[in-house]
């Protein structure tokens, strides 16, 4: 007669209390030694068979559902603060160059907090870090209002991109590691959706109130605070790697100058755009009303297009689709330097297909870099790209500001011409000196938001496993 195996039972911290389940009699064993703590007892309740144990008692440890509501909290406050900031400034007299220059400072604080916060998740866990920034994002939002002038705003700015980076981080990560490799594509297609809805959802709101009160600082404030909620009660599992491998950027170039140069020329033009389209819109006489919808075009054009160029771009020489939408993008913004006094609903058409054909070029340029290199380097590669994107936006709006202060409110579309139409005549001579990509050898397109590095996992074409050391929850 065979004897039965006897099967142990772990007691597992769950929200109900210590709950029992059968488990390896050698685990069992460890987590009722003497010596071991109740800290040791959760720690192994995330040892690597942690999965087979949340497949025994039939729940997933996955709710994707808060970290999305988390995420359009916070993009609806942050999209906000950069219009009304915008806006505020120029009824408070302050001059074009003091406005790009706040607005270029929130791009510097984002691309420190990238860099520095992640040590910080690492020491202290996913959701203190959040909380802390969250809080410290709401103070900052509401600071503006109180201390109003261009070395206040210019602090309080930093401060703001670094907290906002860091808890992008947060729930990019949380989000990448609750999601298996059959999921990554609906997930991150789901999560840029949320992402550029709740972008062109916070113009809307501008119109609740008017820039030179308290109310819409307020708002943002309440917003930074509200993105808490879900994240400190979400149910989530194990959340996942924060710290980026990035490639060098000398070995991107020489893999791919279009890709690497395009994505600092994004990041200036779409900086530009985003930093200083609300102070050219108060400028040319638009009603706050008529500045959202300027700005919402510009993504509702960026959400219709993504796909059907990302679609072509599978099908030929995906610089080819590159350097054509550039081109629109550079007559486009020419145009808009021309006629910006002509009439508003032209203006209206122009930002609707400025932003279709300029905003999608950044995940054009990703898939381009992915194209020549393997695999396992395409997160390396991509948050290579996303920090050098940083940069351009840091330079973005300062610049384009100084351009405005020379010729008026048509500099902004004089400068993204220029911007444009440069990096189109670059393109081509990158056409000229290499031949196309065989069609075999090119991998499909992934629409890949301007975030953090730790969103990059979810791309499909990214390895099974994300390495490095899992930060505390």
């Amino acid at each position: 007669m065979t004897r039965r195996r006897r099967r142990a039972i772990l007691p597992v911290a769950s929200s109900n209390g210590i709950k029992w389940f059968p488990y390896s009699w050698q685990l069992a064993v460890a987590t009722m030694h003497r010596h071991v703590s109740t800290r040791r007892l959760l720690d192994l309740s995330r040892h690597e068979d942690f999965k087979t144990l949340t497949e025994h008692t039939g729940q997933s440890p996955f709710r994707a559902s808060a970290l999305l509501l988390a995420v359009a909290l916070l993009v609806l406050g942050n999209g906000l603060q950069a219009t009304v900031v915008g806006i505020r400034g120029g009824m408070e007299g302050m001059a074009e160059e003091t406005i790009g220059l706040i607005m270029s400072a929130y791009f510097v604080g984002f691309v420190a907090g990238s860099l520095y916060i992640p040590g910080l998740i690492q020491k202290v866990g996913h959701i203190r870090t959040f909380a802390a920034l969250a809080s410290i994002a709401s103070a900052a939002a509401l600071g503006l209002v109180i201390f109003v002038g261009p070395v206040s705003w210019l602090s309080l700015r930093i401060v703001t991109g670094a907290c906002v980076a860091g808890m992008v981080i947060v729930t990019e990560s949380w989000l990448n590691a609750g999601t298996t490799r059959d999921q990554r594509g609906r997930v991150l297609a789901t999560y840029g959706v949320v992402f550029y809805a709740a972008w062109a959802g916070s113009q809307a709101l501008l119109n609740m109130a008017s820039a030179d009160g308290f109310l819409l600082f307020a708002l943002v404030s309440i917003l930074f605070s509200l993105a808490l909620v879900p994240i400190t009660l979400t149910r989530a599992g194990v959340p996942g790697v924060v710290e980026a491998d990035r490639a060098n950027l000398k070995q991107l170039y020489a893999i791919s100058p279009l890709g690497l140069v395009g994505a600092f020329v994004l990041g200036v033009s779409v900086g530009a755009f985003w930093g200083m389209g609300p102070t050219f819109g108060q400028q040319i006489g638009f009603s706050d009303t008529q500045i959202s919808v300027f700005l919402m075009l510009a993504l509702v054009g960026a959400l219709i297009l993504q796909w059907p160029l990302g679609w072509t771009s599978d099908r030929i020489d995906r610089r080819l689709i590159i350097v054509g939408s550039c081109c629109v993008a550079a007559a486009c913004s020419a145009a808009m330097a021309v006629a910006w006094d002509e009439s508003k609903g032209l203006l209206f058409a122009l930002a609707m297909l400025l932003g279709a054909f300029a905003m999608p070029v950044y995940s054009l340029c990703v898939a381009h870099v992915n194209d020549q290199i393997e695999t396992g380097e395409v997160v390396a590669a991509a948050s290579g790209l996303i920090l050098v994107y940083g940069l351009g936006s840091v330079a973005g709006p300062f610049c384009a500001s100084l351009l405005m202060g020379q010729v008026g409110p048509s500099g902004l579309f004089v400068f993204l011409a220029g911007a444009f139409g440069l990096f189109s005549l670059y393109g081509l001579w990158r056409l000229w000196l290499s031949e196309a990509l065989g069609q075999g050898k090119k991998d499909s397109y992934v629409s890949v938001p301007q975030t953090s590095h730790a969103v990059l996992p979810l791309h499909k074409h990214s390895p099974e496993q994300t390495y490095g050391r899992r930060a505390p929850r």
